[in-house]
């Protein structure tokens, strides 16, 4: 009996409570059906605040729906790694009506800002999302209330037109992977997939879908943003962690990549690594900018701005920069490491060589030494002319021979 008294006394209670917020909160609950109503939470309810939350949450899920949690398929992408765990949930959700092309989805969260970081999140960690652009949100309250907060995404085509897309791009991709294969290391592939991007596909402003990968496999012609998405693409395809960021450069924005190689991080921009990009001269022949391949934080801000919704790692590791692999970084004054480096690539008829200085005074010297000097003829046999490029930037010399 005190049981059954119990029960009643809280039942009633737990129903006073309701009715009494609505009539506070000026809500019309007729007709209004609760068929999962649940009074844990309001029993252990402290304050009125968390009455209020507790009734907000119950009206949007009646009127709205209630959200679902989705299982992650993401515990390994980089961006997802350092979200809190409201954000990481509704990246989850993104991700999930992205990729079964659904029409929206109710929210876990109430708020635009961390679905809006939840979004661009997804979108720096799957790079090849190009069916989707942008997104908007439906916003439901009372009074000034957010009761639910809906994702819809804004398809840019249907879903068997994406299918029909999809398969043309990865025709592509294959017909481009034909000189890697998954077991190479992982330096190997990300120079391959570095210069496949740069020699296969053209910078254009004017380029269609240039937002996503498909102005670059299928069009091969396409901005910052195309070439880190597919970038991001075919590093996947070759299982090397690649992440997309953005920010600016040359007071624009811009976007490149993180790369993960043996263990190290590194930022990679594909578009700064095609030498007409960085050329006035749009006559001039396109040859690969190997500096921009795998390059430290602090080279990186030498010319670029970080902004992300994401915390980036610093990357100092060298060991896989191209230069330093390559052996053609140089620190110091060297007359016979610099001119039998050049000599080889004469000898193996190169198109042209690419050398990296520890700072400008040096990498001048080089050039007024084999160039102006003319001692590069102490080194290749019956060379006639030769013509040279320098990246003050990043300190880059670049040879270019005519054979």
């Amino acid at each position: 009996m005190k049981r059954l008294f119990r029960f009643l006394f809280r039942s009633l209670f737990i129903l006073c409570v309701v009715l009494g917020v609505a009539v506070f909160l000026d809500f019309d609950i007729s007709g209004l059906h609760f068929d999962n109503f649940s009074p844990k939470e309001l029993t252990e309810a402290e304050n009125t605040e968390d009455v209020k939350e507790w009734y907000y949450q119950q009206v949007g899920n009646v009127v709205v729906g209630e959200p679902e949690k989705v299982t992650s398929i993401s515990y390994d992408r980089y961006a997802y790694q350092q979200l809190n765990d409201e954000t990481r949930q509704v990246y989850d959700q993104v991700l999930d009506t992205i990729l079964g092309h659904k029409e929206k989805v109710v929210l876990l969260t109430k708020d635009a800002d961390v679905l809006d970081t939840a979004f661009n999140c997804v979108k720096a960690d799957y790079g090849g999302l190009f069916w989707v652009n942008g997104y908007v949100y439906n916003t439901y309250t009372q009074g000034d209330a957010i009761i639910s907060l809906e994702f819809v995404p804004s398809y840019t085509m249907t879903k068997e037109q994406r299918d029909d897309i999809q398969q043309r791009i990865d025709d592509t991709v294959e017909q481009w992977m034909v000189g890697i294969s998954f077991t190479d290391s992982d330096y190997d592939k990300v120079k391959y997939v570095f210069e496949t991007l740069i020699n296969n596909v053209e910078y254009d402003t004017n380029s269609e879908d240039n937002q996503n990968i498909v102005s670059v496999f299928l069009n091969q012609r396409t901005v910052c943003q195309g070439y880190s998405d597919a970038a991001w693409y075919m590093l996947e395809e070759l299982g090397v962690p690649c992440t997309v960021i953005t920010g600016n450069a040359h007071g624009e924005p811009h976007a490149w990549n993180l790369v993960k190689m043996d263990g190290n991080y590194y930022y990679m921009d594909v578009t700064w690594g095609n030498s007409r990009y960085l050329s006035t001269d749009s006559m001039e022949e396109k040859h690969v900018n190997y500096a921009y391949m795998s390059m430290t934080t602090d080279e990186l801000l030498a010319t670029h701005e970080l902004d992300t919704d994401f915390i980036v790692p610093n990357c100092f590791a060298s060991e896989d920069n191209y230069f330093v692999k390559e052996s053609r970084y140089f620190d110091s004054w060297d007359v016979g490491g610099i001119g039998y480096t050049l000599g080889d690539s004469w000898d193996l008829l190169e198109d042209e060589i690419s050398l990296k200085f520890s700072d400008t005074a040096l990498m001048n010297q080089t050039v007024q030494y084999f160039i102006t000097d003319m001692h590069l003829t102490d080194f290749c046999w019956e060379i006639r002319n030769v013509s040279y490029i320098t990246d003050d930037n990043v300190n880059v010399l670049t040879f270019q021979w005519k054979h």
